[in-house]
């Protein structure tokens, strides 16, 4: 597929990563900051780095943006809130993530409004 392609190209051209720190992560996705508003229902890959027990891996995942909303500005510019549903993810990212959530005694990613438009919750 060429979408991938183009999103390096639309990397490139933008200056390189969006996220400026990540708010929340589960086996159904992600939210994180951003510095720039991106647009809902387009798609994006992300690399997420993991370190547990000092052994430190880099993930690919991939999906779809479900919700972006403005946070209030901070001296570094506009902030976007973006909530990332995962359409790839590695399962070993996957098993990890579900032995948090484990741990933690339920979710580790927030009810996302009107999610059953979505199909998620």
């Amino acid at each position: 597929m060429g979408t991938r392609a183009n999103q390096r190209k639309a990397k490139a051209a933008s200056g390189g990563s969006v996220v400026t720190r990540m708010c929340s992560i589960s086996t159904t996705g992600v939210i994180f900051a951003s510095s720039r508003a991106l647009e809902v229902s387009s798609e994006l890959a992300l690399s997420i780095q993991t370190d547990l027990l000092g052994l430190h891996r880099e993930w690919s995942v991939q999906g779809w943006v479900i919700e972006c909303t403005p946070l209030d500005e901070s001296a570094a510019g506009p902030e976007f809130q973006v909530t990332l549903l995962f359409s790839e993810i590695p399962a070993g990212l996957q098993q990890l993530l579900l032995l948090t959530e484990s741990a933690q005694g339920g979710r580790a990613y927030p009810v996302v409004r009107d999610a059953e438009i979505f199909g998620l919750n």
